[in-house]
């Protein structure tokens, strides 16, 4: 299909018009016109509707965007780890009330885990995790370059708090809950597809 600009002058030609003709029967600025003809501009719709109709050329259909298969992907997985993140990830034993054992729900917002006697909080992680996918998804849109040093320190955070995770069952009672899976595999995948995603575009150059 021929560009817009090009298709303009020729029928324009055809009519025996010049510019300034075009200009007044469409009420097009004349330098729109000038830019749209040299392919200076992307022209809008709107502009190219007033051309076509005074020139009696055919609308260009709107071409359809092949469907980012990456990006919804990328959204899915960054909405489980929000939706991770409001879920149980600990079920810690508390007390004993009347005989019966109770215990404590923390979720991707509070609690903690250790690690060599350091606390690491929940909700670092949580955020953490959420900018990872935040990341990706930006990176789908083609907004940002490749930030896989920011990636693997993100990961690495997440290896701490397993690491801690391990060592809290080594000391109470402590169960984990499906929302720290689903964080978990979430970001996981994520990153794989990251990973794929740079590899593709960089077999494509």
């Amino acid at each position: 299909m021929k560009e817009p600009g090009k298709r303009i002058k020729e029928s324009r030609l055809k009519h025996g018009w010049t510019q300034e003709d075009l200009a007044e029967y469409a009420k097009v600025n004349l330098r729109t016109i000038q830019r749209i003809e040299n392919n200076e501009t992307t022209p809008r719709r709107k502009t190219l509707d007033l051309l076509f109709d005074v020139l009696g050329i055919d609308g260009i259909e709107p071409e359809k965007k092949p469907l980012n298969k990456y990006m919804l992907w990328s959204s899915f997985l960054t909405l489980l780890i929000v939706t991770g993140t409001f879920l149980g990830w600990t079920r810690r034993f508390k007390m004993f009330v009347d005989g019966e054992r109770t215990y404590r729900t923390f979720t991707g917002w509070t609690g903690y885990t250790l690690f060599n006697d350091y606390d690491l909080q929940n909700w670092l992680l949580s955020i953490t995790s959420i900018s990872l996918g935040l990341i990706v998804v930006a990176n789908s849109l083609g907004l940002i370059k490749n930030k896989m040093k920011y990636i693997l320190a993100q990961l690495a955070c997440l290896l701490l708090y397993l690491l801690g995770v391990l060592g809290w069952s080594t000391r109470q009672a402590l169960e984990l809950r499906p929302g720290l899976f689903l964080i978990i595999i979430a970001t996981i995948l994520l990153v794989v597809a990251y990973r794929k995603n740079g590899t593709k575009a960089g077999a494509n150059k």
